[in-house]
Parts: C-alpha cells; sequence; structure tokens
C-alpha cells in the first residue's frame, strides 16, 4: 500500500472518532446509543478501506472508548450498568474487528488483482514488440550473415563491408532495445538499486552520448554543458542511461539537416539539463501518456522502437531523485526538461 494512502488512513482512525464524539456530544440527548454505535462502525470502514488493517483497528478501538465514556450511561465512567447497552458494546467491537479484517482483506486482494493485470498488460506488450521490433534487426542481421556465408557468391571487399556495418548497426539496435526492455522490467518491480554520488553533469553527458554509439552523430548534436556547472548527486550509470534515452529520441525525431541541442544551466536546488529537438512536437494533452510504457502518439505511432526510450528515462531518473518533463522548443519541437538535485560541494 502507498504510503501517503496509509498515513490518511491513521489519520482517518485518529481524528474522525474525536471529530464525531465533537459533532455527536452535543446532540448527546437526542441520538440513540444503537445510532451512535452505527456512525462509529462507518469511521471504522473509512479508516479499513483507505488504510488497511491497522488504522481500524485503531478506530475500532477508540470509537469504543469514546462510546463508553461519552454516551454510554453511567457518562464518563468505565462502568456499564444496562447489559443491553454492554452488549451493544461489545458488538460493536466485535464488528469493528471484522469490518477491520475483512476491508484490509478487500484492500490485499484489490492491490494483487491491479498487479496482475499491470504485469498482463506489461507482458502482452512486450510480445507485441518482441514480435516486431526485436524481430527486425534479427532479421537484418540473419539475412547480412547468410549473404556472407554463401558459397557461391565472392562479395567485393565494398559490399562485404557493408554488410559488416549492417550486422554492427543491427547488433547496436537489438541491445538498446533489450536494455530497455529489461531497465521497463526492473522498474515495473522496483527492483532497480541506486548508488547516489556526487558527478558533473558535462561528464554523464558525454558518457551518455559516447554509448550511443553511430546512433548519435556528432554532426547532428551542440552540447553546451558547462564543466564548471555545480556537481549533481545521482547514480552515474542509471542518470547516464536515462540521458541516452532522451538524446536518442530527440535525434530519431528530428528531421533531416535539424540539429539536437544539449544544454545545461543551474537552478536554486538543482541544475537543469534540456534536450532541445525541433520535431513534431508532443501536444500538451498528450504529454503525460508519452511517459507510459510502449506509447507511442500520434505521428509517433509508426515510429522508430518500442515506445519505452521516454518511460524507462522518467523511471530511471525518478529512482535517482530527479524530475523529468516537457517543454515546448521555441521554434516547434520537443525540450525534454531533466531536474537533478545539486550537491551542496563542488566537483573536483
Amino acid at each position: 500500500m502507498a504510503s501517503g494512502r496509509r498515513t490518511s488512513g491513521w489519520v482517518v482512525a485518529v481524528l474522525g472518532p474525536a471529530a464525531l464524539t465533537a459533532v455527536l456530544l452535543p446532540l448527546r440527548d437526542h441520538v440513540a446509543l444503537s445510532s451512535v454505535l452505527l456512525l462509529f462502525l462507518l469511521g471504522v470502514l473509512a479508516a479499513a478501506s483507505i488504510g488497511g488493517l491497522g488504522p481500524s483497528l485503531t478506530a475500532a478501538v477508540l470509537g469504543f472508548v469514546l462510546a463508553n465514556w461519552f454516551f454510554t450511561p453511567p457518562l464518563h465512567t468505565w462502568k456499564v450498568e444496562d447489559f443491553d447497552n454492554l452488549l451493544a458494546l461489545g458488538v460493536m467491537l466485535a464488528v469493528g474487528g471484522v469490518v477491520s479484517w475483512y476491508g484490509s482483506t478487500v484492500s490485499h486482494r484489490s492491490a494483487e488483482v491491479a498487479r496482475a493485470r499491470a504485469g498482463t498488460e506489461l507482458r502482452n506488450a512486450l510480445l507485441a514488440a518482441v514480435s516486431h521490433d526485436l524481430r527486425t534487426p534479427l532479421a537484418s542481421i540473419k539475412a547480412s550473415v547468410t549473404s556472407l556465408l554463401a558459397d557461391d557468391v565472392d562479395w567485393p571487399p565494398e559490399v562485404a563491408r557493408q554488410f559488416c556495418t549492417t550486422i554492427d548497426h543491427e547488433a547496436d539496435r537489438l541491445a538498446y532495445l533489450v536494455a530497455n526492455l529489461l531497465d521497463m522490467s526492473r522498474l515495473s518491480t522496483g527492483a532497480v538499486p541506486v548508488r547516489r554520488v556526487r558527478v558533473g553533469l558535462d561528464e554523464l553527458v558525454l558518457t551518455a552520448v559516447t554509448s550511443l554509439g553511430d546512433r548519435a552523430d556528432a554532426a547532428r548534436l551542440d552540447i553546451d554543458v558547462d564543466e564548471g556547472l555545480p556537481g549533481v548527486e545521482t547514480d552515474p550509470s542509471l542518470t547516464e542511461r536515462a540521458i541516452a534515452n532522451l538524446v536518442d529520441n530527440a535525434l530519431a525525431w528530428s528531421p533531416a539537416g535539424c540539429r539536437v541541442r544539449i544544454e545545461a544551466q543551474p537552478t536554486v536546488a538543482d541544475v537543469e539539463l534540456r534536450v532541445v529537438d525541433h520535431g513534431p512536437g508532443i501536444p500538451p494533452a498528450e504529454r503525460e501518456r508519452v511517459f507510459l510504457p510502449f506509447q507511442r502518439l500520434g505521428d509517433r505511432s509508426n515510429g522508430p522502437g518500442v515506445g519505452l526510450g521516454l518511460a524507462v528515462a522518467r523511471g530511471l531518473l525518478t529512482a535517482v531523485g530527479g524530475r523529468l518533463a516537457v517543454d515546448d522548443t521555441p521554434d516547434g519541437g520537443t525540450t525534454m526538461v531533466v531536474s537533478l538535485p545539486r550537491h551542496p560541494e563542488p566537483v573536483g
């Protein structure tokens, strides 16, 4: 259960019975004890649905104590002279316990169903990716290797080299796709170890661009990341992969002849990296959807890759304490904005 939801459950469990008591006290002479107990049971149900077993049991016990002290004759004592009232209090506590257990069980099973559904969707999307996007580079590699191994053809050196170039390019593409699939799988299960250290953003960008190999054509990149920028506190490996995905995405969607710019500047608490392209852009209404796995929207539906690059980039950056947002490029296109926390000490 998410920590925020569980915290809300505890707030309801503790403040709910107190607030209900404050509301009912002025009406004590006009509201039957049975109605008071039912209202406290509603509070138990609310705590169970929001926070689970612990908060709901707490609400049940608090409701029992407050109902006994403020609403059960004789008032302001722990004695209960009327057997019917004692029975009603006991039933209220027992029902509160049962409601707590049942609410916790339902919440747990709902979470399991949601995880199973998410896992099924991820597997189906993965199969779709394997059936097309991963099979395409494998087919190119197989065709090139088969041609090179043919005994009945004596290929000229330049043609053989072209086959080897194709194999190298498609193998890099395959490795990149598989790495994103593995990263997405680890992110979906929360199995991403993070090691935060002080590092220079210029180093991260250089390593990220270098990791793209031939896909990061130097003739199409403008890099303006000053080595004198404040250091950032992050996991270098995870951040480099996220930046590489953003640069690769920008290059893939920039028209021929248009350059991709990588620039950075410090803010009060962060260092901000911007990857600027001049592609088709992303409409504001779709900017969150592009960070979902296997999403290729609008003009991107027939584009390269399996639609994981941006999802993996945001997941990795979130894991290291960073943020990723989408902005417009002033003269058309998309700007990906990465914010990484500044390290208090300079890089040296």
